[in-house]
């Protein structure tokens, strides 16, 4: 699965909650400057934005079929992660949506496994993060820090998809999660 098949899927799953009137989720918009007579396209946000219950949620989509995701290159913006603690610093639930595809390696066979892993100033990974400490989030961060997203069917439906609702509601309800720093 590549990362706009992985982002269709999520957002699929959301038209289903938002027509149940549960959730809503949508892309971030593209933006751009106008430079000397032209526009010039600007770093972009995180992939999409939502809200459930009243709590706003900001996500960002990645597939990763490394052994970690990395962090320092172009697959996650530094405008994007300062975007997330922005926001997270004034109550919006942000979060990674990491999704590992299976691997198959000599010794094991690594499952399929998407993650919600949680942005935060305060959090330890961002604060090793910023002290240029760490350039990786691997599966064992996010079985210490992140939720794992169950892939299920909601009633009538017949193909699994990611539980994000499910997702964002745990986190919310974490202590500490969106620290005001």
């Amino acid at each position: 699965m590549k990362a706009k098949e992985f982002e269709e899927v999520c957002l699929y799953r959301m038209r289903q909650h938002e027509e149940r009137g549960e959730a809503t989720m949508s892309r971030y918009g593209v933006q751009a400057n106008m430079i000397d007579g032209k526009w010039t396209p600007v770093s972009s946000l995180p992939d999409f934005e939502g809200l459930i219950a009243g709590r706003q949620f900001i996500t960002d989509c990645k597939v990763c079929s490394q052994a970690s995701f990395p962090l320092d290159d172009d697959k996650f913006k530094r405008r994007q992660l300062r975007h997330m603690l922005t926001r997270a610093r004034f109550g919006a639930t942000c979060f990674l949506l990491i999704h590992f595809p299976p691997r198959e390696l000599k010794t094991r066979v690594d499952p399929a496994q998407t993650w919600a892993f949680p942005v935060y100033a305060d959090h330890p990974l961002w604060v090793a993060f910023d002290r240029s400490e760490t350039k990786r989030i691997t599966r064992a961060d996010c079985e210490e820090y992140a939720e794992l997203v169950e892939w299920n069917t909601l009633p009538g439906g017949r193909t699994p998809r990611p539980d994000i609702v499910s997702a964002v509601l745990a986190l919310s309800g974490k202590m500490g999660f969106a620290s005001a720093s």
